[in-house]
């Protein structure tokens, strides 16, 4: 749904990060994901204003982005979470 280009911060690299829609999972998969990865301690769904509540402001202005993105019915380029002007 989006590329986000965040831009040198802290110790880190700029990145890209990607946001993608995945569809929508049948209820007996969901149920049966689980993390496995060492990062992650858990997963859950929720709805899409929960999960926003749920983010840091960062992760959040993309994740919004990303919605916004799939209610347009098309991708959107970010820097650091928001559209540049054009």
């Amino acid at each position: 749904m989006c590329v986000d280009w965040v831009a040198p911060h802290g110790p880190w690299d700029d990145q890209l990060a990607f946001v993608f829609d995945g569809g929508t999972l049948p209820a007996d998969q969901a149920r049966r994901l689980h993390p496995r990865d060492h990062e992650l301690s858990a997963c859950e769904f929720v709805a899409p204003d929960d999960a926003l509540t749920m983010l840091p402001p960062r992760t959040r202005r993309r994740a919004a982005q990303a919605l916004r993105a799939l209610a347009e019915r098309r991708s959107a380029y970010l820097e650091s979470g928001e559209r540049p002007a054009p």
